[in-house]
C-alpha cells in the first residue's frame, strides 16, 4: 500500500479518475449530491421506482461506473464536509491548484502622496512626465484569502485522517502544504501604515 499525500490523492480523484461526473451520470442529472436530498425526494423516487435507490459508493460501482473504488470512497468522504470546504477543496482539486492566500486582487500600484496628500511627480526641465508609484495591499483581502486557505487545508487534514484504513490501494499522509505558508521566509513586505506586521504579511 502507498502512502500518498492527500492532497495527491484528492486531485487523482476528481481530475483523474472524474469521479463527480461518473456518480452525477449513474445517479443521474436531476438527482441532488449524496446527503443533500430531501425526505420528500427520496419518496417521489421510491413511488416512481417501486424500490428504495442505494446511493452509496458500493452501488455506484457495482453499477458499472469506471472510477476506482477508492475514488468512489474519497468522494463520499468529500461530500461530508462542510459547504466551504467542500467547495474550496472540489475546485482547486479540478483545477490542480491551491487557494491563493496573497491574492492578486489583494494588491495594487498606487501613486505616492507627500505628507500634504500632494501626488509626487518626477519632472524632467521642470515639467511633470510621471508620478511615483508604491505597491500597496489591502489587509483585508489578504485576511479573507488566507483565512479561505486555511479552510481548504483543515479540510484536506481531517480527510486524511478520515480516510485512513479506508482505501483499497493508498494510505492517505497529511497534506504536505504548509499550514500557514505566508510565516515560511522569504516574508512579504507590507507598509506599517497599513497595520500589518511583518510576520503576517
Amino acid at each position: 500500500m502507498d502512502q500518498v499525500d492527500i492532497e495527491a490523492l484528492v486531485d487523482w480523484a476528481y481530475r483523474v479518475q472524474c469521479v463527480d461526473r461518473v456518480v452525477g451520470l449513474v445517479r443521474g442529472q436531476s438527482m441532488p449530491p449524496l446527503g443533500m436530498r430531501s425526505s420528500t425526494d427520496v419518496m417521489v423516487s421510491f413511488a416512481a421506482l417501486g424500490v428504495r435507490v442505494d446511493s452509496s459508493p458500493r452501488f455506484v460501482a457495482a453499477m458499472g461506473a469506471t472510477a476506482q473504488d477508492d475514488a468512489l470512497v474519497i468522494h463520499d468522504a468529500v461530500m461530508r464536509l462542510l459547504p466551504e470546504a467542500f467547495g474550496l477543496v472540489v475546485a482547486h482539486a479540478k483545477g490542480g491548484s491551491r487557494p491563493p492566500w496573497h491574492g492578486l486582487d489583494a494588491e495594487a500600484l498606487v501613486a505616492d502622496t507627500d505628507k500634504r496628500g500632494r501626488v509626487r511627480l518626477l519632472r524632467e526641465h521642470f515639467r511633470p512626465i510621471a508620478c511615483c508609484l508604491r505597491h500597496r495591499v489591502d489587509p483585508a483581502l489578504v485576511e479573507f484569502s488566507r483565512a479561505q486557505y486555511i479552510v481548504w487545508w483543515e479540510a484536506l487534514n481531517a480527510l486524511a485522517g478520515e480516510l485512513r484504513g479506508q482505501l483499497v490501494d493508498s494510505y492517505p499522509l497529511p497534506p504536505s502544504a504548509a499550514r500557514e505558508p505566508w510565516l515560511l521566509p522569504p516574508l512579504v513586505y507590507v507598509e506599517e501604515r497599513f497595520g500589518m506586521p511583518l510576520d503576517t504579511a
